[in-house]
């Protein structure tokens, strides 16, 4: 089981286009996902590069493993070393790990999963920084633009926690909670409880002169913390901060950091027997015996469920010179 994350796109011009279509009065921007379509082919479909520690570009190797439907399965692969010792030397040998892309070019559809994966530090967000660039190197000569944006929700810090923990079998490798140092706690909405401990770190803070305080906790290394709501002091103590703004960070091993007032970003489960089974042309058959892809029912489900996410800020474009290419 593998987690994905999930993005909308959809299209913009940049300048006019000499490409026309016989017989109708459309637009290149009119018809920007059948043009997407058509670059979405072969191996090394797209020219992605990733910046090297010397500065210099190198091209990371992609391909289009199976199109379906409207649905393409793209491998993109990193350029990653690892040190090793032969006879008492350092070395490191060049490998170069994968991460799947599923795109959704359907008409009214447009989403694209991708995977999160150590191949790219479990950050999918780097992944599609390097399609949007990539894929609008290609668009230039239509004279449009792709815009990528994260699906997004608001949640409830109680939300995120369950949602990973539960659903995405995510760790929790640190909580930190930041306070400021007042003057008075009698103010503050909390319990009485947790005002008197809030007033016990103010004290102590005032001893240093201090501008704000912090509680952190971190995991024993290959475990988890535990952050359960039915736990009395810990529910107070992030009721505490949510209901006055205080800061909460949350730091997960996959998901990365969940900073209270951040919106949740849509994440969903896929098997990998589906990937191969696409891959391999293997379908299966639905409630009325027609045959289809188990991936294209997955993809229906996540028209469904991201239904009451937002689209967030697009992924910035970061197209960066080289010294050499």
């Amino acid at each position: 089981m593998t987690v994905y994350a999930i993005y909308h796109y959809d299209f913009r011009k940049t300048r006019e286009s000499a490409l026309k279509f016989e017989d109708s009065k459309e637009t290149t921007l009119d018809r920007a996902q059948e043009v997407f379509e058509g670059l979405l082919r072969g191996v090394n479909p797209l020219r992605l590069t990733n910046t090297k520690r010397d500065g210099t570009l190198s091209v990371l190797e992609n391909e289009v493993l199976a199109k379906h439907d409207k649905a393409t399965l793209l491998l993109v692969c990193n350029e990653k070393y690892k040190k090793y010792q032969d006879k008492k030397d350092d070395k490191e040998f060049e490998y170069y790990p994968g991460c799947y892309v599923i795109i959704d070019n359907r008409e009214d559809v447009a989403n694209i999963a991708i995977e999160r994966v150590n191949a790219f530090e479990n950050n999918p967000d780097k992944v599609c920084a390097l399609l949007q660039d990539a894929i609008n190197l290609k668009l230039n000569e239509y004279g449009l633009e792709i815009e990528i944006r994260p699906k997004i929700r608001e949640a409830s810090v109680w939300d995120i926690v369950e949602h990973q923990t539960n659903e995405f079998k995510d760790s929790i490798k640190k909580v930190v909670f930041n306070f400021p140092i007042l003057e008075d706690v009698k103010g503050v909405d909390a319990t009485k409880k947790m005002r008197k401990k809030l007033n016990a770190m103010a004290t102590l803070g005032k001893a240093f002169n201090a501008a704000k305080a912090s509680y952190q906790v971190e995991a024993h290394r290959n475990s988890t913390l535990r952050m359960d709501k039915t736990q009395e002091d810990m529910a107070q103590m992030v009721e505490l901060c949510t209901t006055n703004a205080y800061d909460i960070h949350i730091y997960f091993r996959y998901y990365g950091v969940y900073r209270f007032g951040a919106d949740e970003r849509a994440l969903c489960s896929l098997e990998d027997k589906i990937i191969l089974d696409f891959k391999d042309n293997q379908t299966m058959f639905d409630e009325d015996g027609n045959s289809i892809f188990e991936l294209s029912k997955w993809l229906d489900s996540i028209r469904h469920i991201i239904e009451g996410y937002k689209d967030g800020i697009p992924t910035p474009k970061k197209r960066k010179k080289s010294r050499q290419e």
